[in-house]
């Protein structure tokens, strides 16, 4: 199992997501994605998509004033 990670700190939607589909697409079943976003509406778009496309939400972690930490798992 692999992890990547990908900072879309400062990026506005669509971006972020966008960003994370490309990603997502490059990994293996298994493999994880860890995503930083700064934006609760990011947070919240990638959070519904990951679990609308079958994927596994693993968590989300609060690091900073308005920073989270996203994991998710490939699943399909």
């Amino acid at each position: 199992m692999a992890t990547k990670t990908l900072d879309v700190r400062g990026e506005i939607c669509p971006d972020p997501l966008t960003l994370t589909l490309k990603e997502m697409r490059g990994l293996a079943i298994g493999d994880q994605l860890k995503v930083i976003v700064d934006s609760p509406m990011a947070l919240e778009t990638i959070s519904r998509w990951a679990q609308n496309a079958g994927h596994r939400l693993v968590g989300i972690n609060e690091f900073g004033a308005g920073q989270w930490e996203m994991t998710i798992e490939r699943v399909v």
